[in-house]
This record gives structure tokens, sequence and C-alpha cells, in this order.
């Protein structure tokens, strides 16, 4: 990307430190607000990134934090009234174009949304897609989650002993609810067609629905 977006995460925990790591890989600037001195530390020690120990629901403390140059604001906390406070400032006094909030209680959830929280998602939710998408494995790597609907793109690293490599796509079962965006072969992308045929080691981008990206992990043998 030719510019840096820069992100704020208000919450240290299990949660925001996933977030910021994937952020900082995938190329973005992330700042990190949280009140527990241990946290803070620890995703110090652990991550090249700026560290704010102090009460991101506090103007002065998103102030600190450049928050009038935040392009998203993420608020991760166990507490929905602060995730809420912490998105609210950001929106009215820093004038952040987008907020997204962790709901720990889902009776919560529209609240927040009416209460003018852009994205608001569901702690529970999370954790099922962070099971179902197995974020623990190298060979899936969750790339987009389409808005608050079911559909996500995933990129899949098919393994070189795949058992089905040298079939063409018509002769695959790809479920219903997928489709194959494009095909990374040797540096060289295709878009996979019905007679494209799909070999070990090819990287495959696909947008899936519900549980079909489960479906195709196991096609492709991961």
């Amino acid at each position: 990307m030719a510019t840096k977006m820069n992100i704020i995460v208000v919450g240290a925990g299990k949660l925001g430190f996933y977030l910021a790591k994937n952020l900082i890989e995938k190329g973005y600037k992330v700042t990190v607000i949280d009140q527990s001195k241990v946290q803070c530390e620890k995703i110090a020690n652990a991550l090249d990134i700026r560290v704010f120990c102090a009460d991101g629901t506090r103007i002065e403390t998103l102030a600190m934090a450049s928050a009038g140059k935040c392009d998203v604001f993420i608020a991760t906390t166990d507490r929905d009234e602060d995730n809420l406070v912490a998105c609210e400032i950001a929106k009215k006094q820093f004038k952040v174009g987008r907020t997204v909030a962790k709901a720990n209680q889902h009776s919560n959830i529209d609240l927040m949304k009416r209460l003018g929280i852009d994205i608001v998602v569901d702690e529970a939710q999370i954790i099922t897609e962070l099971i179902e998408h197995e974020i623990d494995t190298s060979n899936v790597q969750l790339i987009a989650d389409i808005g608050n609907s079911k559909a996500v793109i995933n990129e899949y690293q098919i393994p070189l002993e795949w058992s089905l490599s040298g079939k063409k796509v018509s002769e695959l079962e790809i479920p219903q609810e997928c489709v194959l965006v494009y095909l990374k072969r040797n540096g060289i992308f295709m878009i996979p067609r019905g007679n494209t045929v799909i070999m070990g080691g090819d990287e495959i981008i696909a947008l899936a629905v519900g549980s079909a990206g489960r479906k195709l992990k196991k096609l492709f043998g991961l």
C-alpha cells in the first residue's frame, strides 16, 4: 500500500494482541492502548509498535495517541461500556472515519450500533470464527471478513503432496457457496476456470460463505 493506514487498538488482551500482530504483518501502522502495565509490557516486548499504558476512554489519552490521525479505531476491552465510550470519543471528538467494537454481551450489539459504532462484533462470534478458521495453521490465512455477513476471503496453501493434484476445477467437489477468485503458481497469477488444473503447491484465494470455507479446506487436504 502506498500509505500506511493508521489503526488504534484499545485493549491489549488476547484478542487485541492477536489483532495488532496481524495488522502489523499486513503493513498497517498500529498503536495499542491499555491500562494494564503487564499487558502493555508484554505487547511492547513482542511487537515493534507504540503502546500507551493509559485509559482509552479518556480524551487526553486518545489525543496523546494521535487519534486525530487515525483511520480505524478498534475497542476490544472486556467492558462493553468502555468499548462504547472509547469509540464515541474517537468518532465525535477526533472524527475517526471507522470505529469497530467488541461486544462482550450479545444483548448490547443493537444498542452499540444505534449509538454510532460502525461495526460491532460479538465475542462469541469471534471465538467461533477463530475455531472454524483454525488460525494456528500456516496453510489457511483469513484475508478479509465481508462486512457483517458470513462471507470471508481466505488464502489456501495447497500441500505439495495433495492427493488430488492434477485435477481440473470442474472435477473437484467445490462447495456451491465458494468462488475461487484466483490461483498463484510459481509467481504467476491466473483466474481459475472449469478447465484449470489445480496442482500441489498452488496458492488459492477463495470467497466462502458460512461453513463452505471448512469444506474447501478439507478438499484441499488442509
